[in-house]
């Protein structure tokens, strides 16, 4: 007896599918028409024929707008993902570019990277990157991922591409250059500014400085260390900041530093890889290049 086989069903016109994409998107024909460089009558008869070959509409159309369906709004969650699923396989396999996903700690990426990162581009010019903030949640899976941890002078920093030191610093018009020198004690006298909420760093200065964290001047606290050089450099008071985050701030006089003889280890930042392979092997080179020259 001949096996009878399950009919197997006929996929629509994939080729149509951007164009679907896009229309859903932006809710018009000619906006979606500009973005893949055709006419909006080129635009209709794709999805009039994705429509057709799923034999249901996927829009409501009028004259100024299209909006999808319930079928539109069910079928766009798949092509979505399926398109997604298409880029993703063609950057893994294409000859000529390639993505690299970077997740790190906000302040080391805006005020440590970012200034460096060019001359990685100019090293690689076919590598697209993306660098994302760890504190505003995972976009996609990183390839690499910088790390923060704690520690002090004496822990173990092999594994750190850069260690994160302290140094209090005011802006000029908080305390002017020309008054007397402080001390340690008249530093805790003045207004601090806090990055976290047990006072870390300025727990480990005043560890570096022997004298106890007793601050008199009062205090601001913020959730980021971004947001503490910030209020910094509108004069709110005295921070704690490393000094490879804020060295044009330092040359170009917008902030100072008081007792920059004390100057502890408060941290130290490391590289996570996803799986090995020669574009994160090749980031993470560089960085550690970048960052031991700097230790």
């Amino acid at each position: 007896m001949k096996k009878s086989q399950a009919k197997r069903f006929k996929l629509p016109p994939l080729s149509v599918l951007p164009a679907f994409s896009a229309t859903a998107r932006t809710g018009s024909l000619t906006l979606a028409a500009a973005e893949m460089h055709l006419t909006p009558g080129a635009v209709s008869r794709q999805i009039k024929a994705l429509e057709d070959a799923l034999g249901t509409p996927l829009f409501h159309r009028s004259h100024n707008a299209t909006a999808l369906t319930a079928a539109g709004r069910q079928f766009l969650t798949h092509v979505n993902g399926a398109l997604a699923t298409l880029e993703t396989g063609a950057r893994a396999v294409s000859p000529e570019r390639s993505c690299l996903v970077i997740q790190a700690p906000i302040t080391i990426a805006r005020r440590w990277l970012i200034p460096r990162i060019g001359s990685y581009r100019q090293a690689h010019p076919s590598e697209d990157l993306v660098i994302q903030s760890l504190a505003l949640g995972a976009a996609e899976p990183a390839d690499i991922t910088i790390t923060y941890r704690r520690c002090g002078d004496s822990d173990d920093h092999a594994l750190a591409f850069l260690v994160d030191r302290t140094l209090a610093v005011c802006s000029p018009q908080f305390f002017a250059r020309s008054e007397r020198e402080l001390d340690a004690r008249d530093v805790l006298g003045l207004p601090i500014l806090l990055d976290t909420a047990d006072a870390w760093s300025w727990r480990r200065w005043c560890d570096a400085a022997a004298i106890p964290f007793e601050p008199k001047g009062g205090s601001i606290g913020f959730d980021t260390d971004e947001a503490a050089i910030d209020a910094c450099i509108s004069g709110l008071g005295i921070a704690q900041v490393s000094p490879a985050f804020i060295e044009k701030e330092l040359r170009s006089g917008q902030l100072i530093a008081l007792c920059p003889s004390i100057s502890p280890i408060v941290g130290a930042y490391e590289i996570a890889r996803r799986a090995p392979s020669g574009t994160p092997d090749s980031f993470s080179t560089w960085l550690s290049q970048w960052g031991h020259a700097e230790i």
